[in-house]
């Protein structure tokens, strides 16, 4: 996962939600309601975590998510027991804050000073999947970007083998962008990562060969030379100006379960 410090985040107005309102699932007659994370739930989401990913968190990382209001750390609870069965973690970033394997998700065209949404958890109780629980979070998540206009795209890491996530990412809109050999360190072992973006407020990725192709096949067609050239120039631009990759310095690595 990746961490910053609380100036180069971007706060988010949290006061459009409606924490006291309860909502029935139909097809199970659930009964949920949703909170943001709150002191003294540093436990109960440390035992969620550990269930659900193959990462050990410090205990630091537990306390920045529910003191620090640079995260978007919403819970759905079980009204009846009040515990949490699922839970959404993001934080805005200015593109320039971000990793630098993950400035590439936008075009060129936006500045560095652009901001994108950065997924760092999200997951449901085993018990409660399969509910759409998931599903909400991330709607809600969306709805409060939305209203955000200058963050482009919302984006997270993902292990190459979790199907499921990717799954269920693939059908929320998210676009697999890049491949990431050994992103992540499991038990002494080093797994790839996917890379999954969606793109909004007007936000679009950089030109890769096939969509320069596509493009220019297009514009070639409709007789728009200054478009083909700007998509020419695009895409050089993307695709040999940007080469400077350092060493990744991420101190928490995203593992979506969504089962």
């Amino acid at each position: 996962m990746q961490t910053s410090s609380s100036s180069s985040s971007i706060l988010l107005n949290l006061d459009i939600f409606d924490t006291e309102s309860i909502h029935v699932l139909p097809n199970s007659n659930l009964s949920i309601t949703f909170r943001f994370l709150r002191p003294g739930d540093q436990s109960e989401v440390k035992i969620l975590c550990r269930d659900w990913f193959p990462i050990e968190y410090p205990d630091k990382w537990y306390d920045d998510i529910v003191y620090d209001k640079k995260y978007f750390a919403l819970a759905v609870c079980d009204v009846c027991t009040q515990q949490i069965i699922g839970l959404i973690v993001a934080n805005i970033l200015p593109i320039e804050n971000c990793n630098r394997e993950d400035q590439q998700i936008l075009n060129r065209i936006f500045s560095l000073t652009a901001s994108a949404c950065y997924i760092l958890i999200l997951g449901v109780v085993k018990e409660y999947r399969r509910q759409g629980l998931a599903n909400l979070l991330l709607e809600n998540l969306l709805n409060t970007l939305y209203r955000h206009e200058t963050c482009k795209a919302v984006y997270l890491h993902v292990l190459h083998s979790n199907k499921q996530a990717i799954q269920f990412y693939q059908s929320n809109l998210f676009q697999y962008r890049t491949h990431l050999p050994y992103y992540y360190l499991i038990k002494g072992e080093h797994l790839d990562a996917y890379c999954f973006v969606r793109y909004l407020n007007g936000g679009y990725p950089p030109f890769t060969l096939t969509d320069f192709a596509t493009n220019a096949w297009s514009y070639l067609t409709q007789i728009k030379p200054c478009r083909l050239l700007n998509t020419i120039r695009y895409f050089l631009t993307d695709k040999f100006l940007f080469t400077d990759y350092y060493k990744r310095t991420s101190t928490y690595r995203q593992i979506s379960r969504i089962v």
